[in-house]
């Protein structure tokens, strides 16, 4: 790339890059998902190096288990709330950090999280075993834990479900 410096025209000399990102966000554990997404976003958990381009979030976090906010993410109530107060582009949810860093996460002591960190650890079980596996019955019981953890009436469950 040397010999094309002369004609880079980019402000980010001596090669064009821009919008670097720091190694540690791709390194070790991490959730990563797709920014724009039609149908229900995918939060997936993993655990070791990956490198991926601005295509994808990725979201690194010490305030909780990464697990656990992977079980969160990836609920039908968290799916409802990006719906109705995160960012849409018609049909499409648009991850980025500020829809993100504003769903109302509730942090409970780590041995609390624990269930729902099982939940998670089988279906990755499951998918590590068998990409196509039929993880239904395991995300539905996280949805009914996390509509536990937030307190919802069946009446609000029922909308959640609905919608």
């Amino acid at each position: 790339m040397d010999q094309f410096q002369n004609v880079i025209t980019s402000d980010n000399k001596p090669y064009g890059l821009h919008r670097t990102r720091e190694e540690r966000f791709f390194k070790g554990e991490k959730i990563i998902t797709l920014r724009k997404c039609a149908g229900k976003p995918v939060f997936t958990y993993t655990n070791f190096d990956t490198y991926v381009s601005a295509t994808f979030y990725v979201i690194k976090t010490d305030r909780l288990n990464q697990k656990y906010l992977t079980g969160l993410l990836n609920s039908t109530l968290i799916e409802f709330w990006l719906k109705n107060k995160g960012k849409m582009q018609g049909n499409n949810f648009q991850l980025d950090k500020e829809p993100l860093v504003n769903i109302p996460l509730i942090e409970i002591p780590k041995p609390e999280q624990q269930p729902i960190i099982d939940k998670v650890d089988q279906i990755l079980s499951l998918k590590k075993d068998n990409p196509a596996a039929d993880t239904s019955v395991l995300e539905r019981v996280i949805d009914v834990m996390v509509y536990a953890l937030y307190g919802l009436s069946d009446e609000e469950i029922n909308i959640v479900e609905n919608s």
